[in-house]
């Protein structure tokens, strides 16, 4: 199904050619979404295609803005993740696929973010709605995004743009294309782009964040025509994000007031730096008047809830994307009755995304010491000159900060031969290899505190840690991915034609993960301190211990101190520092080995005390296991066309969809693997034209098996993400997109989604983030994440014809309502309805020399949700008044605010 706005919309962008042809006819647009080149209105499949000069009319600068316009597509931008009908990337752990696959030019990519490339650069986007499991197979088992750039022209051309916009954001985008010789052409563009101010406010005094930028991006081409039967194409990009405004920069805010409880409940090994904020009085806040913080405000409470952009932090939240090369290169032989076609490329890229873990400006704080307790006593004693070694209250660094990476370069070849006749039988067939060598963290970043701290000398023998991390998940994993292909199209009357696709698909994925847990608080210490022999002095907390927590070289003193001589003089020498859990929590075997695993299982112990590891633990104290599995489907297409007249085309089709095994890789899971998706797609269609008039309508229908959802699962005193397979779901809706236009001035366009979405069947899951039910629970009845149900896009546009051009007014209203982030339905991972209103002028001489557009978007500074976020894990600690929380807390992922502009473009 077109995208009914966008197919038409040239005849408002190209004034002159609406003159010339003195009619209101919808102009015909040509798309390769099957491999071939066909009319839009011609391919029975749901697709939404965006031409540049249609980009530059109505505003789609971003995937965001592609969303907005396509039934059933929504993309949150802060993580890069795509979903199409509810069915998309739910993590950005990369030994899980994406399931709506990106090709730049041919090449897949694993970044929806590229999409979103300007319109200088696009000459279209095509979006191909439901499973793509022939053509593109490969991640494809929610639908495709194809980016088609603009190529070399046989004659010189060159064109300039630059964008003024509030929030001091420039961008200066540039293009010079034509011929070397007869048969060589090149094309060279790029752009600058920055943003000075960020949409988020830090009221600790920090720098503003939130789509602050500072990137730049180059793009070299050759074409060359070898012979008169073959043409090359070869491309060579790059780019650096020094700051940008996703994926990764800050792009909403906690919905909630601080967790002030004394331990994060998601990773309560580190005490929370929100508990300085505590207003709790006694042993249950933090001592009196230690708190100290980063700025100059004394800001203690979420300042989001006053002003959802206003935030508190002390280290700002940096990206940085470096060492991108991307090499693409298209080759083409026309023999007599076939063509041959090879797409091949290579891309690499570094990103790095530093941030604050806790999202406040703490820098330390006190927690006090219980009366009557160990340390309490001790610093009596000391005081009283009796003591050899002092105790105080605790002091805890709270600068907790994170580092997340990923690493990846990968390669792919697809050859393919395709009829190029015009008889009634036309077909393809073709192969495809892919091969990725990836680095990263996993599910959660690496967490570390700045600066000298506990975490850096681990008791017990254990490996220092001088980076300081107490939280490390990393993998190294390399994927293959192997298919062939082949699809037929038969017309087998003039108005009939049947379609039949098949492809194979094997994958496979090895590698090594990284996994190190270090812990320093009250979460460990008891447990420490009871194996040491020690439960009498009282538990291991920092109630009890105050600064002697950690510290077991001082025990031997502490006991002479106590009146008990040199009974504990066999403890000396055990170390100052924090508790390695990392043994602790990994994950011990006594049924064999663990699927996907294929490190070599070594057992220790006889009979019921055996306990076998699948892991080795290095000198630098890193746990490490390798992973290796395969996966292999058969998926393909069928469909039925109908043409009764040259206006109508109806369609019904049916496309199997494969999504290869994952792995919840870096995170050291006792099941680490999940299996493959697969759905089971049928879709009715509909396109027609009455002249004026364009309605293309589907109807579709989704069985969607095995879902790789993550849930968050609790191990030990951490929170990991796991991919569980959900055994049943459904996907069905209506997508409608119409033009009218009753006269030739004026334009009014819908496009509308409908998509309710069920989990039909699955085993019950725990809930980290629902403090009353701690057990598991249903999940039958949920719906699939990152589905709203409805959506809806209204444009409508008044093109003046003048003498010296034309100039189009144009407004469009958005709406869109709830989705949620996982299989839990509930508020907390709720991204609530929103809608918008932009306004657009458009100006072109007649001369097409020069374009001036200026713009408003979301012109009432209406909040808007990219899409839903998971909520935040909350205490139910029933000692602590202000620590019972039922629930977890509700994140929100934000739109731009109020943005207006003026666009200048120049061509010669």
């Amino acid at each position: 199904m077109a995208s009914s706005f966008l197919l038409g919309a040239a005849m408002i962008a190209e004034p002159a050619l609406a003159q010339a042809s003195g009619d209101n006819m919808i102009e015909e647009l040509v798309v390769t979404a099957e491999k071939r080149e066909q009319s839009l209105q011609d391919v029975p499949v749901a697709i939404s295609a965006f031409t540049s000069k249609q980009r530059d009319l109505v505003g789609i600068n971003t995937v965001q803005d592609l969303t907005n316009f396509t039934p059933g597509f929504t993309y949150q931008s802060a993580n890069d993740r795509a979903s199409m009908r509810g069915i998309g990337r739910l993590t950005n752990v990369h030994s899980v696929d994406g399931a709506v696959s990106i090709y730049i030019d041919g090449l897949f990519t694993t970044s929806t973010v590229l999409a979103g490339s300007p319109p200088l650069d696009v000459d279209r986007v095509e979006i191909l709605r439901g499973p793509q499991g022939t053509l593109y197979g490969r991640n494809a088992i929610g639908g495709t995004v194809n980016v088609i750039s603009k190529r070399p022209t046989k004659d010189f051309y060159g064109e300039v743009r630059g964008v003024v916009e509030n929030y001091d954001y420039t961008d200066l985008q540039m293009a010079v294309s034509g011929p070397i010789a007869d048969n060589l052409r090149f094309r060279v563009s790029g752009y600058k782009r920055d943003q000075r101010k960020g949409y988020y406010t830090n009221v600790a005094g920090g720098p503003s964040e939130g789509s602050k930028r500072d990137e730049y991006q180059a793009q070299f081409q050759l074409e060359a025509d070898l012979g008169e039967n073959a043409e090359w194409w070869v491309s060579y990009k790059t780019l650096v994000w020094h700051n940008r405004g996703g994926p990764g920069a800050r792009a909403g805010y906690l919905n909630g007031p601080y967790e002030t409880g004394l331990t994060d409940p998601n990773f309560s090994i580190v005490y929370n730096p929100a508990f300085g904020y505590s207003t709790a009085g006694g042993l249950n806040g933090p001592v009196a008047g230690s708190l100290q913080q980063f700025g100059s405000t004394d800001v203690r409470v979420n300042p989001a809830l006053a002003d959802s952009r206003d935030f508190n932090t002390n280290t700002p939240q940096r990206v940085r994307l470096r060492d991108v090369n991307s090499l693409t290169t298209n080759f083409v032989y026309h023999m007599p009755s076939f063509d041959i076609k090879y797409v091949g490329g290579f891309q690499e890229y570094k990103y790095d995304l530093y941030g604050d873990t806790d999202a406040t400006n703490v820098k330390s704080f006190q927690i006090p010491v219980a009366p009557g307790s160990l340390c309490a006593n001790v610093g009596a004693l000391f005081a009283a000159g009796l003591s050899s070694v002092n105790c105080s209250p605790l002091t805890v660094n709270a600068e907790n900060t994170y580092h997340y990476f990923e690493y990846p370069k990968w390669y792919s070849h697809e050859i393919n031969f395709s009829s190029n006749g015009d008889g009634p039988l036309q077909w393809i067939v073709g192969a495809f290899y892919y091969h990725e060598q990836y680095t990263g963290t996993g599910s959660t970043a690496d967490f570390f505190v700045k600066g000298p701290n506990s975490l850096q000398t681990p008791v017990l023998g254990a490996a220092p840690n001088p980076s300081g991390t107490w939280s490390t998940g990393n993998y190294a994993l390399t994927t293959e991915s192997q298919a062939a292909f082949g699809q037929i199209d038969w017309q087998a009357t003039e108005t009939v034609k049947f379609t039949a696709g098949l492809r194979y698909t094997k994958d496979k994925k090895f590698g090594t993960e990284y996994r190190r847990i270090v812990c320093n608080s009250d979460a460990c210490y008891p447990g420490l301190y009871a194996a040491l022999g020690l439960g009498a002095f009282g538990p291991g907390t920092a109630a009890n211990y105050g600064s002697l927590l950690g510290n077991l070289n001082a025990l031997p003193a502490v006991g002479q101190a106590l009146g008990l001589g040199n009974a504990l003089a066999g403890l000396a020498g055990l170390g100052n520092g924090a508790f390695d859990l990392t043994d602790t929590l990994a994950p011990k075997s006594t049924a064999g080995a663990i699927e996907g695993v294929v490190t070599p299982s070594v057992c220790t112990g006889t009979g019921a005390a055996q306990v076998c590891r699948q892991y080795t633990i290095g000198p630098n104290g890193i746990a490490a296991r390798d992973l290796k599995d395969t996966s292999d489907a058969w998926t393909g297409t069928v469909g039925f066309q109908w043409e009764p007249d040259p206006d109508t085309m109806a369609y019904a089709r049916y496309s199997r969809g494969y999504k290869a095994f994952g792995f919840s890789a870096g995170g050291f899971l006792a099941v680490p693997k999940a299996d493959a998706e697969y759905a089971n797609s049928y879709e009715l269609g509909i396109k027609k034209n009455f002249s004026t008039l364009q309605v293309n309508a589907a109807v579709f229908y989704i069985d969607y098996r095995d879902l790789q959802a993550p849930v968050t699962v609790r191990v030990g005193p951490t929170n990991v993400g796991q991919f569980i397979n959900i055994d049943k779901s459904r996907s069905s809706g209506l997508e409608l997109s119409t033009i009218w236009q009753p006269v030739r001035a004026v334009r009014l366009t819908l496009d509308y989604g409908y998509n309710p979405t069920k989990i039909t069947k699955s085993s019950a899951l725990v809930d980290v983030n629902d403090n009353v039910n701690t057990g598991a629970v249903s999940i039958v009845g949920n719906r699939l994440p990152q589905a709203p149900k409805h959506k809806i896009a209204i444009n409508g546009a008044y093109t003046f014809d003048m003498d010296p051009g034309a100039l189009t007014l144009s407004a469009t209203y958005l709406y869109r309502t709830a989705a949620y982030a996982n299989v839990f339905t509930r508020e907390y991972n709720k991204a609530p309805s929103w809608d918008q209103v932009d306004l657009r002028a458009y100006f072109q001489p007649k001369n097409d020399k020069f374009t001036v557009i200026g713009y408003v978007k979301n012109v009432f500074d209406t909040e808007g949700y990219d899409a839903a976020l998971a909520g935040s894990n909350r205490n139910n600690n029933p000692a602590v008044p202000s620590d019972q929380y039922l629930t977890g807390a509700q994140n929100l992922e934000l739109t731009p605010p109020r943005t207006y502009g003026i666009e200048l473009q120049y061509r010669f």
